[in-house]
């Protein structure tokens, strides 16, 4: 899995405000419109899909916890400069909505744990039992039943959202949800594991 902390030279605690100015500098760098080689045009597909998932508060959390581990999320075209413009300054046009991934990581686990003030002061070396989800044997956490796989979600073709059209006062506002159908995930599975 790409780390996308490490594609934009920040560290895992970075601020958004640094997350935002190190994007900057890597997009100036790397815009296929400034640096014409393939290898700057992949890595300015990187870098913007980093930022893209760092940049959202959410889909960083997601990340965070483990999400993201397949890369998913579009890449538009090359427009030109003012690709770079609307996307510092609104507009969001690297902005694209991804499903997201099956596979996150769980929260942290909270022990209670009683301690003596000389155990604070000195230390100690204590064993915890905690309990933990573990990977299903049936389906290996698939969720499928064996010989069955997930399949694209016909709803929203795979993207994970769908767009609705709404007319207003102001004209035709399009609104993008997550989609119902497969909550998201960009895939339905049509025979659950049954264990």
């Amino acid at each position: 899995m790409t780390d996308h902390y490490e594609v934009l030279g920040v560290s895992r605690d970075a601020s958004e405000d640094e997350i935002k100015k190190a994007y900057r500098r890597l997009a100036r760098q790397l815009h296929p419109d400034v640096n014409p080689s393939e290898d700057a045009a992949e890595r300015f597909k990187l870098v913007t899909h980093a930022y893209d998932v760092l940049s959202d508060a959410d889909s960083r959390r997601r990340y965070d916890m483990g999400g993201d581990q397949n890369g998913n999320g579009g890449f538009g075209g090359f427009g030109g400069f003012g690709d770079i413009f609307e996307t510092f300054f609104g507009g969001g046009g690297a902005r694209a909505a991804r499903p997201r991934s099956r596979r996150e990581r769980g929260q942290d686990a909270l022990v209670r744990v009683t301690l003596e003030l000389g155990d604070v002061v000195f230390g100690v070396h204590r064993d915890i039992e905690v309990d933990t989800a573990v990977l299903c044997e049936t389906c290996q956490g698939s969720c499928c039943q064996e010989g069955t796989s997930p399949v694209t979600c016909d709803i929203c073709g795979g993207s994970g959202h769908v767009q609705q059209q709404v007319r207003s006062l102001l004209g035709n506002v399009i609104t993008t949800a997550p989609c119902g159908s497969c909550e998201g995930f960009g895939t339905t599975i049509p025979f659950p594991c049954q264990t």
